[in-house]
């Protein structure tokens, strides 16, 4: 939503040059037709919250990620050069771990990148833990919550 309010914003003054979209295929068909609009002609053409919109971009940059490209309508998708980037190794899985978990110790912070790396979880899931971790916890606990929320059918993994 405040994707169109801003765009709304720069065309009284200046327009955007580039756009950032994270993760493109949970937005809903209707705003990937607006956003395929957008790239076909730089109209952008939409009501939202009781204002109409419509004006036109020039020369702006769309970037977008996507877990999954088969999600997005086949005329968008084929707007977008597609980069596939390989998975983490564990080492490098470890290392994301430590920068997203500044607070803990990196001893901490390693030990859950490990753990959540063996289950094949996502750099959302250390972050997760990470935030249900106490003050004193130690390597035991951090197995013992891994386990129970793998055990209850979280996310991770």
């Amino acid at each position: 939503m405040v994707l169109i309010q801003d765009l709304g914003h720069f065309r009284r003054k200046t327009h955007p040059r580039i756009i950032c979209l994270d993760e493109i295929e949970k937005m809903s068909r209707r705003f990937q037709n607006q956003l395929l609009s957008l790239l076909e002609s730089g109209m952008v053409k939409v009501t939202q919250m009781k204002h109409n919109y419509d004006f036109k971009i020039e020369g702006v940059k769309v970037f977008a990620t996507a877990n999954d490209v088969s999600k997005l309508s086949q005329p968008l998708a084929s707007r977008f050069r597609k980069l596939f980037l390989p998975a983490y190794s564990k080492e490098q899985f470890i290392e994301v771990a430590v920068k997203v978990c500044p607070k803990l110790p990196r001893d901490i912070a390693e030990l859950i990148g490990e753990e959540v790396f063996k289950v094949e979880g996502t750099v959302r899931d250390v972050i997760s833990i990470s935030r249900l971790l106490k003050k004193h916890d130690g390597p035991e606990d951090i197995r013992d919550l891994l386990q129970t929320l793998m055990k209850y059918g979280t996310e991770v993994g």
